[in-house]
């Protein structure tokens, strides 16, 4: 059995950055609408349909730039390497970042988010892949499930900075500082770029094996084996695979004309696209403003919402360490099966005690309590699952574009 070294998992963690990144960029405007110096500072109501209309807006195209980034970034990757996509990704993302920090006009804020939404779109693509292309067989769900794990404690980081800025006397510094903070993650990834190794994976199918070898050695080194033996078995398989699948068809068109890969896409991309239809980005992104009707007012929306996104990252953790023994599949039905229940019990609460002329604060509590239940079934057993799911069913040759057309799914449909 090839064992899983601490510097393989350390390299995971380094690159598990980018999801970090994608977390805390796209979770940072959901605190920043939370702050009153937003609305002071561009002039805006936050009462009136034109500000929904802003705000949606903002919103829309971040994604826009996230789809835009993904589909980017699968061919790019299969171009000049996992590890050259990901360092470029990470400078468009920290340039957007900054931009976006300094905006002085809301549609200026617009605009660099549709550019941070690319970098980080192609961020969110290609660590799953590398994670997946990285890892033994063995410890695969548990390297990959960090894509999980950091992207929502980028969620919640993101969340604790927003609360923790809504106390500034500085009204301004209030929405602007979270979103310049945004730039710190991928400064670090960038900086990680230079020590991470390539994918071994795709060294060979570049026709490279010395390199891959070496990579491969240095990530799964035993100091028990000092022959390197386990290492070398997993290493003679791997090649005997990629030989094989280096005369398969590659790219977007593969995908769409050859059978098998698009049932795999189908697959895929299903499992993105029923993760996301549960609901879960949109509590995530609107939920300061969903606490707000549920009667909370001043700085709990934000404290809640930080709360929200800790359970979710603390069931991703639980979940990062358990599916390699549960399986993708159990992990996914029962996930669904606890969100549908939550979902439930949040329409009901909402439906008789809180959207009425006289709202019920013992319903309201339940349905807080709904989401916190949500999120924690969410995070534990749909959002690491789905994620290496997705990207481990894929043969190398055409994992990167796969990933990217679910990353699509996701992006596009929110």
């Amino acid at each position: 059995m090839t064992k899983t070294s601490n510097y393989n998992v350390a390299v995971g963690m380094i690159v598990a950055l980018g999801s970090f990144s994608y977390g805390f960029g796209f979770a940072t405007f959901a605190t920043s609408i939370g702050q009153p110096g937003f609305y002071t500072y561009f002039n805006l109501d936050p009462t009136t349909p034109y500000t929904n209309s802003i705000l949606g807006a903002v919103n829309a195209l971040f994604f826009f730039g996230a789809c835009v980034g993904a589909l980017g970034a699968g061919p790019l990757s299969d171009h000049i390497g996992r590890r050259w996509t990901i360092l470029a990704a990470a400078l468009v993302a920290l340039v957007g970042g900054a931009l976006a920090a300094g905006s002085v006009h809301i549609a200026m804020l617009i605009v660099v988010r549709i550019l941070q939404g690319c970098g980080l779109g192609a961020l969110a693509t290609l660590t799953p892949v590398y994670l997946v292309e990285a890892s033994t067989k063995e410890k695969r769900g548990m390297l990959t499930g960090l894509h999980g794990f950091f992207l929502v404690s980028g969620y919640n980081i993101s969340a604790w900075v927003g609360y923790g800025a809504f106390f500034s006397k500085n009204l301004t510094f209030g929405w602007r500082g979270p979103i310049a903070f945004t730039c710190i993650p991928c400064l670090m990834l960038a900086i990680g770029c230079i020590w991470i190794p390539e994918s071994p994976r795709y060294l060979l199918m570049k026709d490279r094996s010395d390199e891959a070898w070496r990579n491969v050695q240095r990530l799964h080194h035993d100091p028990a084996d000092p022959t390197d033996s386990a290492a070398h078995e997993e290493f003679a398989q791997m090649r005997a695979q990629i030989a094989f699948e280096r005369t398969q068809p590659s790219g977007y068109w593969a995908i769409l004309t050859t059978k098998s890969y698009r049932k795999r896409a189908f697959l895929s991309c299903f499992v993105q696209l029923a993760a996301n239809n549960t609901g879960g980005l949109v509590i995530n992104y609107y939920s300061v403003i969903i606490y707000g009707y549920l009667g909370l007012t001043g700085s709990m929306p934000l404290l809640m919402y930080a709360i929200y996104t800790l359970i979710g990252a603390l069931g991703n953790l639980c979940g990062l360490l358990t599916v390699d023994k549960t399986g993708r599949r159990f992990a996914l039905l029962t996930g669904f099966t606890g969100c549908l229940v939550a979902l439930i019990i949040e329409i009901a609460m909402l439906a008789e005690y809180v959207l009425v002329p006289v709202p019920n604060l013992a319903g309201a509590k339940v349905a807080i309590f709904a989401i916190m239940f949500f999120v924690f079934f969410y995070g534990f057993f749909i959002d690491a699952a789905s994620f290496i799911y997705s990207s481990e069913i894929y043969p190398t040759n055409i994992r990167a574009s796969g990933m990217a057309l679910a990353t699509f799914t996701v992006r596009a449909r929110v």
